[in-house]
């Protein structure tokens, strides 16, 4: 039963809110588990690490409340964001046994698979097999008004392979990572094209050192596959060909250039800053950029809106955590990175499932790129679950 809660958020996630669901039912038995078991469910083993995470970014975005600039939506956000730390509690709870660990990694892996299967179909026929037609970007199961299939994707799927690299072929292992390019390749979202770049890099390198050979003879092949499969999908697909194109103005490295290269983002980045520069202690309030946004933009601001609103969160993850929380954000933060990477160090080989899910989040929150906005309740609750998981088997992780 644990595993299958576990996994039916990911099962949910294709579909609106309600993989909130779950979540919710994890909060409130991660709630009964500190009740019952008090210090020794949230500060021993991987438990305090979790703990310590999620503090680095929860005080900052309370310490934002007070002079929010959309003080209502910052309150939910820093009375809400509480479930994402006890559904993690009764995860790393449930996960001790290896079990446990093993199941999900097997259910994720085909879930995941499923996802890919289908977009491929998507991508081939026009129609996935729910009869979702084929939008403006591949999105599978995501449906025609959701662009989060490529991010996604890209994060997890290093569960994808790490499962098919133990339990199938190699060929099997190359088919499948073939099938994850393909489709976030087709989704058109250069994030998503980034983040599977770098998973693709760390997950061969310690699967090479796994198979005790040098990486490079695994990256070097991968690096060709990657340049041929792009050069491609450039000359078939014209919506990638268009992405590829409006990267490379950034080549002149002017300020027009990287404005056109980053969809205009340079633009929108320089406000952020402005925002941090009027705010510097705690921000503008979590969740409140959008109206940040208009008190310091420019007048016929491209991002405002006619009612007013403004772009909704900065694009890029220090510039979202600092116009939002401020300098005491952005300190959480480093802490926060600080703590992560030092706990994924200490991972071991045989902690398959807590490996690449600490791998999907570090990813995901790799600060030189674009990024979706973290304190939004998909990626917050996504994040959130691959640390828990994440967390699961430090050293001396199992409370006992």
């Amino acid at each position: 039963m644990p595993v299958i809660l576990a996994w039916s958020f990911l099962l949910l996630l294709p579909f609106g809110r309600s993989s909130e669901l779950p979540v919710l039912i994890m909060a409130i038995l991660g709630g009964v588990l500190i009740w019952k078991h008090g210090k020794q469910a949230v500060w021993e083993g991987g438990a305090k690490t979790f703990s310590l995470l999620f503090l680095c970014l929860w005080i900052p975005i309370v310490l934002s409340v007070p002079d929010s600039l959309w003080f209502t939506k910052s309150l939910s956000t820093a009375l809400t964001y509480p479930r994402i730390y006890l559904a993690g509690i009764y995860l790393i709870w449930m996960l001790r046994e290896d079990l446990a660990r093993q199941r999900l990694l097997k259910l994720s892996a085909w879930l995941l698979l499923f996802w890919v299967v289908d977009a491929l179909i998507q991508a081939v026929v026009g129609y996935d097999l729910l009869g979702y037609a084929y939008p403006e970007r591949l999105n599978g199961l995501f449906g025609p008004h959701s662009w989060k299939l490529g991010l996604t994707l890209a994060m997890l799927s290093p569960i994808v392979w790490e499962y098919v690299s133990r339990h199938g072929a190699k060929w099997q292992l190359a088919l499948a990572w073939l099938g994850t390019v393909a489709v976030v390749l087709l989704a058109s979202n250069r994030e998503s094209w980034i983040v599977f770049a770098i998973a693709s890099v760390m997950w061969s390198w310690t699967y090479a050192r796994r198979l005790d050979f040098h990486p490079v003879k695994l990256l070097a092949p991968i690096v060709l596959i990657v340049v041929v499969a792009g050069v491609g999908a450039y000359q078939i697909n014209p919506k990638i060909a268009q992405r590829v194109d409006q990267s490379m103005a950034a080549l002149d490295f002017s300020y027009e250039g990287l404005n056109t290269a980053s969809s205009y983002r340079v633009h929108l980045w320089s406000n952020a800053v402005t925002v941090l520069e009027n705010h510097p202690v705690n921000g503008a309030g979590v969740r409140s950029y959008r109206y940040a946004y208009t008190k310091y933009a420019e007048n016929n601001d491209p991002y405002v809106s006619p009612d007013g609103i403004g772009m909704f969160y900065a694009h890029q993850l220090l510039l979202e955590v600092g116009s939002e929380t401020g300098m005491i954000g952005l300190v959480g933060l480093l802490a926060f990175f600080v703590i992560f990477i030092r706990a994924g160090r200490q991972l071991k080989t045989e902690d398959a499932l807590s490996r690449v899910a600490w791998l999907g989040a570090f990813v995901w929150l790799f600060p030189l790129n674009t990024h979706t906005a973290i304190y939004s309740a998909y990626w917050s609750l996504l994040i959130g679950w691959l640390i828990a998981i994440s967390s699961v088997r430090y050293p001396s992780a199992d409370p006992r």
